[in-house]
């Protein structure tokens, strides 16, 4: 119904009927809609042609820490999800809701200086949460991200922007490393996307050079299996989720020092600690990171080098090395 025609509707209504009306319709609408539109503010005051200024009050930390910490423990003992008498039947469907809300008042109360620490941490538990929701049954989703409607990327930005208003940069940037690659990932996203959103936030040559070392602290804890990190222990992190978080530890590696402007420095990081028994697959996976940035004549000397260590590239590779070389060649000849 067009606002004419609403109008034209309530114009003949009794006063009472309009009361009966406008009370149906507040009860009707959403709390978070209610604040967003100050829909309080226009009913206290109700002037024609002039619109009150909502008034956002300060987010009460102590609520909002509490619910987002029942939520979390609710959800980790599968209240969403199992039958109990804690979290009744027809509130397990309004968990997607309450995560959405809880991310954005905690985006919210991260930007007060007093609650940025603790709005920050939750935050960051909440998305550890929503992470292990993609490997381990917790919700009936099947994409806890894509459920609330927050692509795992984005949640993951959100909580690097928090944790770095309150954290050193050595804390942060370890933290981060881990926070990208300890934790599952939904189906739409890779780890070097994560990865990428880490890079985003290092700002100065030190945090990238401390990133590099950082990478190779985590891998000898891990190696060692003596991580003081929970998330790093032997029951977290063993067989093939050992192996893959050492490959992205290469991958990170290989990203710090193309953030730092050495591709041979890069180069040599991801050929000493890329773990993969088959030498072409691991060609493939440097070749395609290099496409990624563009750099098409390190791309054809990483390839060129592979074969005269006899590494035999797949038939793809094959012809992108022909397609890149002819573009190189004609752009030669245009000079």
């Amino acid at each position: 119904m067009k606002v004419a025609e609403l109008r034209e509707k309530i114009r003949d209504y009794t006063r009472n009927r309009l009361e009966r009306v406008v009370v149906e319709m507040y009860k009707a609408i959403p709390k978070a809609v209610k604040e967003d539109q100050g829909i309080d503010s226009l009913i206290l005051s109700p002037n024609p042609g002039q619109r009150v200024p909502k008034e956002r009050a300060r987010p009460d930390m102590d609520e909002i820490a509490f619910e987002t910490e029942e939520f979390i423990s609710n959800a980790y003992n599968q209240f969403y999800f199992a039958p109990n008498s804690v979290v009744p039947k027809r509130e397990r469907p309004k968990w997607r809701f309450i995560a959405r809300r809880l991310f954005k008042e905690l985006n919210r109360a991260a930007v007060q200086p007093e609650d940025a620490a603790e709005a920050a941490d939750l935050l960051k538990q909440l998305y550890e949460l929503l992470c292990h929701s993609c490997a381990y049954i917790l919700f009936s989703a099947y994409d806890s991200f894509e459920s609330v409607g927050i692509s795992q990327v984005e949640f993951f930005r959100a909580v690097l922007a928090a944790k770095r208003k309150v954290e050193s940069p050595p804390e942060f940037v370890r933290d981060s490393i881990v926070l990208a690659l300890a934790n599952s990932l939904n189906r739409y996203t890779l780890y070097e996307s994560l990865l990428s959103e880490v890079e985003a936030f290092l700002h100065t040559v030190d945090m990238k050079e401390r990133a590099v070392e950082v990478c190779d602290d985590l891998r000898r804890e891990v190696t060692a299996g003596q991580s003081n990190d929970r998330r790093l222990s032997r029951d977290r992190l063993q067989g093939y989720n050992r192996d893959h978080f050492l490959q992205n530890l290469a991958i990170a590696g290989w990203m710090w020092h193309m953030a730092l402007g050495q591709p041979k420095e890069a180069i040599g990081y991801f050929q000493k600690h890329y773990m993969e028994k088959n030498p072409e697959i691991a060609l493939y996976v440097l070749l395609r990171m290099i496409e990624h940035h563009g750099c098409w004549a390190l791309w054809l000397k990483t390839y060129d080098e592979a074969v005269e260590r006899g590494v035999r590239p797949r038939d793809e590779l094959r012809r992108a090395y022909r397609d890149i070389q002819g573009k190189l060649d004609g752009r030669t000849k245009a000079e």
